[in-house]
C-alpha cells in the first residue's frame, strides 16, 4: 500500500543533454542511493510542468517529483508492506 508522504527532500543525480538522471536522495536526514530507476514521466499539474520518477531504493519503491517552475523535489509516497 502507499503511503502519502509530501515532504521536501534534495536529490542529487548526473545532467546529461536533455536529461536528468536521480542517483541519490536525502530524506529526514538520511541518504537514500537509488538502486533502480522503475518509471518517470512528466505531466502538467495546471500549469506547473513536473517530472515524476519511481525509483528503488533500500528495497523500498519512493515516488519522486520535480516541480519545474520552483525546481523543488518532494517525496511524495513511498510503498509499505502490509
Amino acid at each position: 500500500m502507499y503511503q502519502t508522504i509530501d515532504e521536501t527532500i534534495s536529490v542529487a543525480g548526473a545532467y546529461t543533454p536533455g536529461k536528468f538522471t536521480p542517483a541519490k536522495f536525502r530524506w529526514r536526514n538520511r541518504i537514500y542511493p537509488i538502486q533502480e530507476i522503475c518509471s518517470q514521466h512528466s505531466f502538467k499539474d495546471g500549469n506547473v510542468q513536473k517530472r515524476r520518477f519511481s525509483v528503488l531504493a533500500r528495497n523500498t519503491v519512493f515516488l519522486l517529483e520535480f516541480n519545474r517552475d520552483q525546481e523543488n523535489w518532494k517525496l511524495v509516497q513511498l510503498w509499505i508492506e502490509e
